[in-house]
């Protein structure tokens, strides 16, 4: 009996463990869930149900199946709910609705989105094409802005008015397993590892279309991947700067991070690790951008959330502190996860400007970017 106890423990193991890998390893662009309920509307505002994410300081996109919104701060905080100004409505929004509130604001290109020419490119790439958007600027200093797992170009658009102001083209990139883009040989992602040769494709477009100096930005997963491109590219030399946000700098960290949030011990995360090694025999060590020192030599701007319950702000304040004199770091209060922008958009664009300013050389020309939550409108 005591055997097959011990069988059955040791099988649902490897299953939940194997559960859990997948939502590392496994792609999925399915929707957000719908976790957030509309209590009431009235002109410019909308009431939200309390939650710890309805609470917080700034601007944020609310998505459902047939439209769009963007919200703005709190307006009060009460038992109905939270009211928030409500900026702009694409589509029906009605009392009784679920919806996902987003960090990511804008949809659409970035012309229907943010008033910005822009060109589709098609990043050739070992994989095959990959999709992307080129923002047009004035310098020979280029941004590619890379983001997170299971995430879109739309999600880099909050950037782009930044990047605009400061003068750089900015690239827009997908990679491996992007909707859209080439399926990775496996079907699997695989945390950066692979991920950096569809930067360095995109590097190679931009230095062959008038780049002589990159910037990286690369938030989350996409922290990974700009950390795997230093540690590996030889492009790497023409990296000028880099700009952080939540990365993904130690993925053992972090899935013993979300063992804790999860209420296990930390040590909870080693068969998750078993699994992912099975899967794509991750190499550890290159995972770990703190023990890749040297592949940091340039300036880097950092920005990471208090509120961050996915990736362990600790990651950072350690990175930050092994690189004296090259990290730039804010700890951003109130802030869940890649959410930096959104609770101070003037703010952070005036650090990320500045920065820019100072690694390029280049001065921004076009004054600050009007607020993404512009006078309140009414709900149609």
């Amino acid at each position: 009996m005591a055997g097959a106890i011990l069988l059955v423990v040791l099988v649902v193991g490897v299953l939940v463990s194997w559960h859990f890998s997948s939502e590392v390893l496994v792609p999925d662009h399915s929707a957000w869930p719908a976790e957030t309920a509309i209590e009431g509307i009235a002109p410019g505002q909308v009431v939200l149900s309390r939650s710890e994410a309805t609470k917080r300081p700034g601007v944020y996109g609310l998505d459902w199946p047939t439209g769009h919104a963007i919200v703005g701060p709190v307006l009060s905080d009460g038992a109905t709910g939270v009211t928030r100004q409500l900026c702009a409505v694409n589509g029906y929004l009605v009392g009784g609705m679920k919806v996902t509130l987003d960090p990511d604001v804008y949809t659409g290109t970035p012309s229907q989105s943010l008033g910005l020419a822009y060109t589709n490119v098609l990043v050739p790439d070992e994989l095959g094409p990959m999709p992307g958007w080129l923002i047009p600027g004035r310098t020979h200093t280029w941004a590619i802005v890379v983001h997170g797992i299971n995430g879109n170009l739309e999600g880099n658009l909050r950037f782009a008015p930044a990047l605009h102001r400061a003068g750089l083209p900015a690239l827009l990139v997908s990679y491996r397993d992007d909707l859209g883009a080439p399926r990775s040989p496996d079907g699997l992602h695989h945390m950066g590892l692979t991920e950096w040769r569809d930067v360095v494709a995109a590097a190679r477009y931009a230095l062959a279309h008038g780049a002589r100096h990159l910037i990286l930005l690369g938030y989350s997963m996409g922290g990974a991947i700009v950390a795997q491109f230093m540690e590996r590219s030889p492009l790497a030399k023409d990296v000028s700067g880099l700009v952080l946000d939540a990365p993904a700098l130690d993925w053992k960290a972090i899935l013993s991070f979300n063992a804790t949030e999860m209420g296990l011990p930390g040590f909870a995360a080693l068969p998750v690790e078993w699994a992912i090694d099975a899967r794509i025999d991750a190499d550890w060590n290159s995972l770990d951008a703190l023990r890749q020192p040297r592949a940091f030599h340039l300036p880097i701007l950092l920005f990471h959330g208090t509120e961050d319950k996915v990736v362990p702000i600790a990651n950072s304040e350690e990175f930050a502190k092994e690189l004296p004199g090259r990290v730039t770091f804010y700890r951003v209060p109130n802030a869940g996860h890649v959410e930096s922008w959104n609770v101070d958009p003037a703010l952070y664009e005036q650090r990320l400007v500045g920065y820019l300013a100072r690694v390029t050389g280049a001065r921004a020309i076009a004054p600050p970017n009007p607020a993404p939550c512009g006078p309140p409108v009414s709900a149609r």
